[in-house]
C-alpha cells in the first residue's frame, strides 16, 4: 500500500514538472492606469472613531490590569476604566478621522470631467475648472 502511494506521488510530480516548464504569457511592461478605491468622508470618520474607541478600551483594560497586578489594589471599578479609555479613544479617533477625511479634499471626482481623459498627473478640480 505504501509503495503504491509513493508511486502515485512520483507519477504526479513527474507530470507536474513539465507543466511548470510551459511558457507563460508575459504581461505588458507598461501599466496604463490604476485608480485606488475612494473611501467616503463619512466612512473614514466612522472607521477612525470606532478604531480609536476600541484601542482606548484596550488601554483602559490595561490600566485596570495594572491596578490589579502591579499596584495590588484589586480590580476596583474596572468597568469605569475601560469606559473612560474607550470614550477618550473615541474622541481622539473622531478628531483624527476628521483630519484624515479632510486630507482627501484635494481629490476630485473619480469620473471623467471632460470627454478627454487625462493620464499621468491629474491636477485638482479647481485647476480643471479654469479650462471651462
Amino acid at each position: 500500500m505504501l509503495k503504491r502511494g509513493f508511486l502515485a506521488c512520483a507519477l504526479a510530480l513527474g507530470l507536474a514538472v513539465p507543466a511548470a516548464r510551459a511558457e507563460t504569457k508575459r504581461l505588458p511592461d507598461e501599466v496604463v492606469e490604476y485608480t485606488s478605491p475612494h473611501r467616503s468622508a463619512g466612512g473614514v470618520i466612522v472607521a477612525d472613531a470606532i478604531g480609536g474607541g476600541l484601542v482606548g478600551g484596550l488601554v483602559g483594560g490595561g490600566v485596570a490590569a495594572y491596578h490589579n497586578y502591579v499596584d495590588k489594589t484589586g480590580w476596583g471599578d474596572w468597568q469605569r476604566d475601560v469606559l473612560v479609555g474607550a470614550g477618550i479613544g473615541l474622541g481622539i479617533g473622531l478628531i483624527l478621522g476628521v483630519a484624515d477625511a479632510a486630507s482627501y479634499s484635494d481629490r476630485g471626482p473619480t469620473g471623467a470631467l471632460v470627454d478627454r481623459r487625462d493620464s499621468g498627473f491629474v491636477p485638482p478640480v479647481a485647476a480643471r475648472a479654469l479650462r471651462f
